[in-house]
């Protein structure tokens, strides 16, 4: 259960801040001497250059809902605690006052045992706003603090007791009593989460987004049986502070999210382990993948101790206005995933045009192959927003992409007229996770034995692409160029006629580069003697994907081979002199 296992992580991390607190930026201070003056007269700006909208403390905070006056402790707009109303209206005015005075009765009963609370007691019974200079720049919405010569009032040890109070009061008024769905514990229960997910914690579309529940059930058309927030959740204070404590700081934790388009996927583990396994799949840096595989391939008595009664957990969110979307939900012992990345890598691995051996493709760069390909590459943003909560999703589960994706792959190589290693690697993905057959013809480089025809009609169109190159200089146009999208589709009719074609190109060659010339001939030749019957007439979406992976990995191959050739002369070249 998420509730559950993000409670147990809150658990064992240090990091987080008091019950109820959140961490937030403070624009104002107002410094106290100890009868209570503010020293200088004036508030003090905490912002900087670098933070124009102040410090990041931690300070007390829940969700307020509706337009009541629900104060935090100590720590609050300047609408709370100065009288800042939003205008000059007589409304504001007295709206501004009446929360004002709420914070002041907040502030005094966590003052009744608390010594040190004097400075702070003495402001608020004077005319606070009198004696203070408010900036211009100053709106009532800037937080502000309140420091004595203790330091930040509000983080007190009596504070953070006094404000938990506080909260499990509004919070557990409604939610009576009985067992918590979580630890299984009676005892008071909550009506509603008390603290939401941050904005800006899940990606929304175009802002920074706002607060966002997790659980709410505000209607009775939302809940089962009418019965609307946490009845049919039942949680206790612990459990649903710790929760969310928790998931804000995995999502304001670069190295445990993963955020998308649209989405933002949160992970982490039972115990810690030595790198990032997300970062592993979203980056494929050699270190990270070979860290992985190693393990999954050593026999179970030398596996790292890390890997040994470890879970991974991981949870993706998106957001629909005020509520939090559940997109997937993994929990699966720490081996288990390790499989299926070992399974990822293996089923992607690609030849590529420019280095040797099989390449590992981080899944960032697949989704960008989903987009448009332009002058300075993919175009941001034309990938569909889905793609990398889709790959990764495939990733961490082991299970077979969406089928749409392979269209809209396909689509993108014919307009675009580009194949490239993320695109080869991606429909190697797709192509093998449909049908688990075709790793059998679909490997990371060049098949030389398979006699799929779709496979072999690729490498019939990259040799003849070859001899064109080879035979003519200075081409503006290539069969590249012209007949690609084409000869996907149709290879019959398109490749009949480019060999047709080629006849001229080798001609050429025989006079000006004979033995390159009779290397393309004999190559073709090999190609076309291994269809067992005539060349498909047409090809349907998978053996378009077949076709462009034979394409890609016959190229590859001719370049990994004149790279050798390359460097055979290089060395043979001293010994000669």
């Amino acid at each position: 259960m998420l509730i559950r296992q993000l409670a147990a992580h809150a658990g064992d991390r240090r990091d987080l801040p008091p019950p109820y607190y959140r961490n937030r930026n403070v624009r104002w201070a107002i410094d106290l001497d100890g009868d209570g003056r503010p020293r200088g007269g004036r508030l003090v700006d905490l912002s900087t250059a670098e933070s124009k909208s102040g410090v990041p403390l931690d300070t007390p905070y829940v969700q307020r809902s509706g337009t009541g006056s629900l104060p935090f402790l100590l720590t609050d707009t300047l609408q709370y605690v100065l009288a800042m109303p939003k205008d000059d209206s007589d409304k504001q005015r007295a709206d501004a006052r009446r929360r004002a005075e709420d914070f002041a009765e907040l502030v005094y009963r966590w003052a009744k045992d608390e010594p040190l609370a004097e400075p702070v007691v003495r402001f608020l019974r004077r005319d606070a706003l009198s004696e203070l200079e408010i900036p211009d720049q100053a709106k009532p919405s800037d937080v502000v603090a309140i420091r004595t010569d203790q330091g930040w009032v509000h983080a007190l040890p009596s504070a953070v007791q006094v404000w938990g109070q506080i909260v499990r009061e509004r919070k557990s008024a409604a939610g009576g009593l009985g067992i918590c769905l979580s630890c299984g514990e009676g005892g008071p229960l909550l009506a509603t989460i008390p603290e939401p997910v941050k904005p800006g914690g899940i990606p929304v579309a175009g802002g920074r987004g706002r607060d966002a529940q997790l659980v709410s059930i505000n209607k009775t058309a939302q809940g089962r049986g009418g019965i609307t927030q946490l009845a049919n959740t039942p949680l206790c204070d612990t459990c649903g502070g710790q929760a969310m404590s928790a998931l804000n700081a995995l999502l304001a934790d670069r190295q445990h999210h993963y955020r998308g388009a649209d989405s933002v996927l949160v992970w982490w583990l039972r115990r810690p382990a030595p790198f990032s396994l997300l970062g592993a799949v979203r980056d494929a840096q050699p270190q990270d993948v070979n860290g992985i595989i190693e393990q999954v391939h050593l026999p179970p008595a030398r596996r790292a101790d890390w890997l040994s009664h470890n879970d991974f957990y991981a949870v993706t969110l998106s957001a629909n206005q005020s509520r939090v979307v559940i997109r997937d939900w993994v929990d699966v012992p720490l081996f288990e995933l390790c499989e299926h990345l070992d399974k990822w890598f293996g089923d992607h691995e690609m030849a590529d045009l420019w280095e040797d051996g099989a390449q590992r493709v981080a899944l960032w760069r697949m989704a960008a192959a989903l987009g448009r390909y332009g002058k300075q590459g993919y175009v941001r943003d034309t990938a569909p927003r889905s793609a990398e909560r889709d790959l990764m999703a495939a990733a961490l589960r082991g299970t077979p992409l969406p089928t749409h994706l392979l269209a809209r792959l396909i689509q993108r190589v014919r307009a675009d007229n580009r194949v490239d290693l993320p695109r080869a690697a991606l429909l190697r993905l797709l192509l093998v996770r449909a049908d688990p057959a075709m790793k059998e013809i679909l490997l990371e480089h060049l098949n030389l034995d398979t006699r799929d025809p779709a496979y072999l009609c690729g490498r019939v169109f990259a040799v003849l692409e070859d001899i064109q190159r080879t035979a003519l200089d200075n081409i503006n146009t290539t069969i590249g160029d012209k007949f690609f999208g084409a000869a996907m589709a149709r290879p019959l009719p398109v490749l009949t006629m480019l060999r047709k074609n080629a006849t001229g190109h080798l001609r050429r060659l025989r006079g000006s580069r004979k033995a390159a010339g009779i290397a393309l001939d004999k190559r073709l030749d090999e190609i076309f003697q291994k269809f067992a019957a005539e060349l498909p007439a047409t090809l349907d979406l998978a053996g378009q994907g077949r076709f462009v992976l034979g394409y890609h990995q016959q190229r590859s191959a001719d370049r990994e081979a004149a790279r050798a050739a390359a460097a055979a002369r290089k060395a043979a070249a001293p010994e000669s002199a």
